[in-house]
């Protein structure tokens, strides 16, 4: 049987304070048929010098947005199963294994995700987020159909990807991983795995503060969930916002 090969893609925006933890995570997986793709969407710091050390494959997108470098990985690609890497998140060292695993138990699927963990949590913490997490998806997909996919731990079978034309860019919608989702979902199984884990940093949440984020998170999944498509993506990714990114985190 032929050896699955992942195709890792990071989209990277001055990311050098958290960027090789996450690069040194992937490197450290147990399945070793991969390749790194680093999609450098505008840093002013040291984040392309980071990425090189890790992998050959560092490109660059100048259209703003996470979502324009991860289509521009996925382009390059060259492996059966495509990932998106958040710069700021840590992989258990199974991961990769475990996602295989998946994928050649089922052939008809198409896409798997799982929650995500906070890096500055305690497990007792973390136990309610994981948990709240599994909630908040089954009662999505039991009542809207709605995947609560992030893009930090979503993993594509590369020819279901092609088949559903992909991440749409034609439009300025936010969400697009809940929206590639259910496109995926008409192909084959879009497939939750609840102990898929992946640690992230809560830095965003400590900046908006909890109950915003929250909000803000409950608006683009009804935005996708009940066919409202009134949310932005420039509405999310501001020019306050790459103000913020053009700045040096502290």
């Amino acid at each position: 049987m032929k050896l699955m090969k992942i195709s890792v893609v990071i989209p990277v925006l001055n990311e050098e304070t958290t960027l090789e933890n996450t690069l040194k995570s992937i490197k450290n997986q147990t399945y070793k048929n991969f390749e790194i793709i680093v999609v450098d969407n505008g840093s002013t710091d040291k984040s392309v010098v980071i990425a090189k050390k890790y992998t050959q494959n560092v490109l660059f997108e100048k259209k703003k947005g996470p979502i324009n470098a991860i289509v521009k990985g996925f382009k390059y690609a060259t492996g059966d199963i495509l990932i998106t890497c958040d710069a700021d998140s840590i992989y258990p060292k199974d991961y990769f294994e475990k996602i295989v695993k998946k994928f050649k138990k089922k052939k008809n699927l198409c896409a798997i995700y799982g929650p995500f963990l906070f890096i500055e949590n305690n497990k007792f913490s973390n136990f309610f987020v994981w948990l709240f997490y599994i909630t908040s998806d089954f009662l999505s997909k039991i009542f809207t159909k709605t995947y609560i996919v992030g893009a930090a731990n979503f993993a594509i079978k590369k020819e279901c990807y092609l088949k559903s034309g992909g991440y749409d860019t034609t439009n300025n919608l936010a969400s697009k991983d809940f929206r590639l989702a259910k496109k995926l979902s008409h192909l084959g199984k879009v497939s939750f795995s609840p102990f898929l884990l992946v640690l992230t940093s809560n830095r965003r949440f400590k900046k908006e503060g909890l109950l915003k984020s929250l909000k803000k998170a409950f608006a683009l999944w009804a935005d996708v969930a009940f066919n409202i498509n009134k949310i932005t993506y420039s509405t999310y990714y501001t020019k306050e916002y790459y103000r913020r990114k053009n700045e040096k985190e502290k």
